[in-house]
């Protein structure tokens, strides 16, 4: 592996992820600290709750970009340089990492959103197919439930799942696989409150 290739990308992406648009968006535009409104989530849905559906859809596009933008440089960095890694395991990785620095922000004291926006745009230059499955499901299931948190980890499973069956590269099954597994653990809080008979 060129550490001296790889660690640079993975830092970019983890960076690009960490841009807290939520927070940012809010603060200027409001003038409210999102993390204390609401869920206390930087994410569109809580952006929606406390700022509108058009602040929401900002924030929306923004966490989709972070995602997608350091995958499309990822794949630059591929073809002009000497990786060393399996082309799969080296932009998926980026991606991933690009949804940690989402999750994880270190400009936030390392708590963020919960990932979701940010997974569809990492994959979804790697895995459209798999990316605009969860989609389907995502939006086939709000008639069902009007919990975005069920549909939000539905969506993850669905992008994880449909990469395997349809038999990607490696690095994109385990890195998607990881990233649903994420989500899911993000909503760990509104877990508790599925169980609980308390969740929104």
């Amino acid at each position: 592996m060129n550490i001296a290739v790889v660690a640079p990308s993975l830092i970019m992406s983890f960076l690009c992820g960490s841009i807290p648009s939520g927070y940012l968006i809010v603060k200027k535009f409001k003038e409210i600290d999102i993390r204390v409104t609401g869920s206390g989530n930087i994410g569109s849905t809580n952006v929606r709750r406390a700022a509108g559906k058009k602040l929401s859809a900002i924030t929306q596009a923004m966490d989709v970009a972070k995602g997608l933008l350091p995958v499309l440089i990822s794949m630059i960095i591929f073809k002009s340089f000497d990786v060393d890694m399996e082309k799969s395991y080296f932009i998926a990785l980026n991606a991933f990492f690009a949804i940690l620095g989402h999750d994880y922000t270190p400009f936030l004291n390392f708590n963020g959103g919960k990932g979701v926006n940010t997974t569809l745009g990492a994959f979804l230059a790697i895995e459209p197919i798999s990316v605009f499955s969860g989609l389907v499901v995502y939006f086939a299931l709000r008639p069902v439930t009007s919990i975005v948190s069920i549909r939000s980890m539905a969506l993850g499973a669905v992008i994880a799942v449909v990469t395997f069956l349809k038999g990607a590269p490696q690095g994109s099954v385990i890195f998607t696989a990881l990233a649903a597994v994420l989500i899911i653990w993000r909503h760990k809080e509104n877990i508790k409150r599925l169980v609980k008979g308390h969740e929104k």
